[in-house]
């Protein structure tokens, strides 16, 4: 059993240490840092040590500071001092294993090998033994309800040592420092303090225990749990139990995020959509709308200070990768076909997706992050994705809400950002303050490598390719025949209707080539009738006379380069997580440093999604030409203003999120889901788990 001498001991109060200085945090309400705290670190734990032995350790008063969640609403957290902090990670580390005996294994939160991942393949694995009905509960202000007399008893049966309860009863009723008053604690864990995930585990294992003991199957994480059952009468059975184990332990549920629904109907747990036989991944909570971050209005996070790195960016890079497990030989440097954005730089923001329209409410697949102005620090603390400049935070990220990072200019990226990014398969995207490539920051991934050689080998056959990019490329021209005809609805523009007669001409005669060079001849062409249908309808200041690039040097062209630039690395990020390998494509030719996959997948979303964003800003005066920055001499590019940049970002990410009906099954998605969705189907193909290649034909 744990003693107070095995908390104390000079090796777990070292360790308690190393690990409160790993998880950073701010100063408590003495204003002592880490930093301070480490310049006299023996005899700062010596001091705490004694203090305890000698009875003279007494609990600082807690730091009271209200956190913004995504629904624009507070959560508070309550701080505890350093030295506090470093005494309950000590004790928490020698409680830990006792109380890991007693835990259930229906519970994945705040315990060493378990996973969000984990509990969602418990669920998976559940629903296809049959168990199609949940009881989908939430717990009310779980962490604000603890019962301290419930909760001591708990620790009462397991805990001998009687300094040990002692020192918790007085964390729990420690006095809490809030807006220049004092209260004390009557209930609840203090959301901040180390030890207060350990016995939030340790107060709902009743709720555990009870639910196993009847033989239901429970995944809980944390205050956030599911009951699968078999049919919906055992499932209303465990509704009442669970509300009566519930009463016990003097909590509640939230009525109105609390019910039984099933897999038909759907649910969403731990940030993932359960649909019939379907999961997607969710970035936002349910009623969160993303915005532009503005940095004068964004709360200080005092647990996400970030650390400045001050070793060269190199060389934080090869320790990311090093530490991470992956050698830095094997750092993916790749040249996308795709053409540079050229631009300036504007102000560090988060999320992309600003729009408040409806398509802004739901959950967007590959949430991304970011990152244009020069001298902006990233770093990564708790959990959370930091932002720095000029020393100074400007915005906390949770991790778990990024799937993918873009970053343009000088911006330094800390080693422990890059490692997690690794490790959680984050990739970076690198760029020039102008939009030019130079690079992703990717994981070397030699798990899907049998994926990998098949796809090779389809590249090596010359119909395979053929005719699946007479597919893609019938995807591509049907789509933006498409766009053609919605705009052509509410406008006198023949061309419009011209130039959609032509590609379905098009989409006829590819049909019949028999060499691929024939294809890209027809597929050439129609771009051209389809960029200069829409120049004629364009008002003469955009200056649209059709396609340009490399660099483009008019208001329109710029929209587009930048917006394909963006369509790319997000249809990179999908075939990367995927398994598929980027650089193996079947239209675009393979070369060197070129992730052709990448640039054939984006074909058939072109037009659907970006094209139909910039000609809707320049039909409807979203922007002006005067926006713009235009070129000054030969070999000038146009470039965004920085507000015409924010502006387009975000709508361009309103249209990510659109929900659209898949043309092949019927399901509701957005759009990255739509490009997953076919990512999926190309991988069955290489496969040969499927015969054909079937486009995305959107009505």
């Amino acid at each position: 059993m744990p003693t107070i001498a095995d908390a104390l001991s000079a090796l777990n109060l070292y360790s308690a240490w190393l690990k409160t200085a790993e998880n950073q945090g701010c100063a408590g309400v003495d204003g002592e840092t880490l930093a301070m705290f480490s310049e006299r670190l023996q005899v700062n734990l010596d001091t705490l040590a004694d203090e305890v032995r000698y009875g003279l350790y007494h609990p600082k008063p807690l730091l009271r500071v209200a956190m913004p969640k995504p629904d624009g609403s507070k959560r508070s957290l309550s701080i505890p001092c350093v030295r506090d902090r470093v005494l309950q990670t000590a004790v928490c580390l020698v409680l830990t294993p006792l109380f890991e005996a007693e835990f259930e294994d229906a519970s994945f939160a705040y315990r060493s090998g378990r996973s969000v991942e984990q509990a969602v393949a418990r669920i998976e694995a559940l629903r296809d033994q049959g168990y199609q009905w949940v009881v989908d509960a939430d717990i009310r202000t779980f962490f604000d309800q603890v019962d301290h007399a419930v909760l001591m008893q708990q620790i009462q049966g397991l805990v001998v040592d009687a300094d040990i309860r002692r020192l918790i009863g007085a964390w729990l009723t420690a006095d809490v420092f809030d807006n220049g008053q004092y209260f004390t604690l009557a209930k609840g864990l203090p959301q901040g303090s180390p030890l207060s995930p350990l016995l939030a585990n340790l107060y709902l294992d009743r709720l555990d225990e009870v639910l196993l003991e009847h033989d239901y199957r429970l995944i809980r994480y944390a205050d956030d749990f599911v009951v699968l059952c078999c049919n919906e009468q055992q499932a209303q059975q465990a509704l009442q139990l669970t509300e009566e184990v519930l009463a016990e332990l003097r909590l509640c549920f939230h009525g109105k995020k609390t019910g039984i629904t099933n897999f038909n109907r759907g649910f969403r747990f731990l940030g993932v959509e359960f649909i019939r036989s379907l999961v997607f991944k969710s970035q936002y909570p349910p009623d969160s709308v993303p915005l532009l971050v503005d940095p004068q209005t964004v709360d200080s996070d005092p647990e996400s200070l970030a650390i400045t790195p001050n070793v060269d960016i190199l060389s934080s890079m090869q320790q990311a990768f090093l530490e991470a497990g992956i050698k830095p030989g094997q750092f993916i440097n790749t040249q996308p076909a795709q053409e540079p954005f050229e631009s300036q730089p504007t102000d560090v923001f988060d999320a992309v997706a600003t729009s408040e329209s409806e398509a802004s409410r739901y959950d967007p697949k590959l949430k991304t992050l970011y990152l244009l102005k020069h001298g902006a620090v990233l770093g990564k603390h708790s959990e959370r994705f930091v932002i720095h400049y000029q020393d100074e935070e400007q915005h906390a990220v949770p991790a778990i809400h990024v799937d993918q990072i873009m970053v343009f200019g000088n911006v330094q990226i800390s080693t422990q950002a890059m490692q997690y990014s690794l490790q959680k398969r984050i990739p970076i995207f690198l760029l020039s303050g102008q939009g030019r490539y130079f690079g992703v920051i990717d994981s070397f991934d030699t798990e899907p490598v049998l994926l990998h050689r098949q796809q090779f080998l389809r590249a090596a056959d010359n119909p395979f390719c053929l005719e699946l990019s007479a597919a893609i490329l019938h995807g591509k021209l049907h789509n933006s025949r498409v766009l053609l005809q919605r705009f052509a609805r509410h406008r006198e523009a023949p061309i419009l209707k011209t130039a959609a007669g032509q590609l379905a001409g098009a989409i006829d005669s590819i049909g019949k080539v028999e060499q691929l060079e024939q294809l890209r001849g027809y597929e050439g062409s129609a771009a051209r009738q389809y960029f200069q249908a829409f120049a004629r309808v364009l008002d003469a200041d955009w200056q649209f006379n059709g396609r340009n690039k490399n660099p483009p040097v008019d208001p329109v062209n710029a929209m587009l380069s930048f917006g394909y630039t963006l369509l790319y690395y997000n249809v990179y990020s999908l075939l990367r997580a995927r398994g598929l390998n980027p650089h193996v494509g079947y239209l675009h030719p393979l070369r060197p440093g070129h992730p052709a996959l990448a640039s054939d997948m984006m074909e058939e979303f072109r037009a659907i999604i970006v094209d139909a964003v910039v000609f809707n800003i320049a039909l409807n005066h979203k922007l002006e030409p005067t926006d713009f920055i235009m070129p000054q001499q030969p070999g000038d590019a146009c470039l965004l203003n920085p507000e015409a940049r924010k502006l387009f970002v975000g709508l361009l990410e309103a249209k990510f999120n659109t929900r659209v009906k898949h043309p092949a099954n019927g399901l509701e998605m957005d759009y990255r889901r739509c490009i997953q969705h076919q990512i999926d189907h190309l991988a069955a193909v290489v496969r040969g788990n499927t015969a054909a290649y079937r486009p995305v034909l959107f009505r």
